[in-house]
């Protein structure tokens, strides 16, 4: 099955980025966590960190069971936030298994809650097989606050 994506996702050049490999048990979303939200109190990022923070904890929980369990051997969990040049979050989350069946129905929360919750936490959601490693990267795409 081929990636889908939903609606166009367009980023910005990134101007900086952070990975960690958690490990494939069920203290990697609270590690997730905390990673994510030192990484952008102390950028200043300009958007909701507590929406960030609970969108990178439904991916990379998402990722445990649906991809790190489902492929059938333990490999960790990469987890990359990055920062663009438009003050845009990326929050990438990759395992090891390769497919992503029905993507449009679990966005819409026909397959679970976890996607549906970070659409409507502000994330464009999206997936891709990257080509340096083996599975899949899901990605959450938030915009900052718009200043008034």
């Amino acid at each position: 099955m081929k990636p889908v994506v939903p609606e166009p996702v367009r980023e910005s050049p990134v101007l900086q980025e952070w990975l960690i490999d958690l490990p494939p048990t069920s203290s990697a979303g609270g590690l997730a966590r905390i990673h994510t939200r030192t990484c952008l109190t102390v950028l200043g990022w300009d958007g909701s960190i507590g929406a960030a923070t609970e969108i990178t904890d439904r991916l990379v929980r998402n990722a445990l069971v649906h991809g790190c369990l489902r492929a059938g051997h333990v490999m960790d969990i990469r987890l990359r936030l990055a920062l663009t040049e438009k003050r845009q979050l990326i929050i990438d989350v990759s395992d090891s298994h390769p497919a992503f069946p029905d993507f449009g129905a679990a966005v819409r929360g026909l397959r679970g809650r976890g996607l549906w919750e970070v659409h409507r936490l502000g994330g464009s959601v999206s997936w891709f097989l990257p080509h340096h490693a083996n599975g899949k990267t899901v990605r959450a795409l938030l915009n900052p606050i718009p200043s008034e």
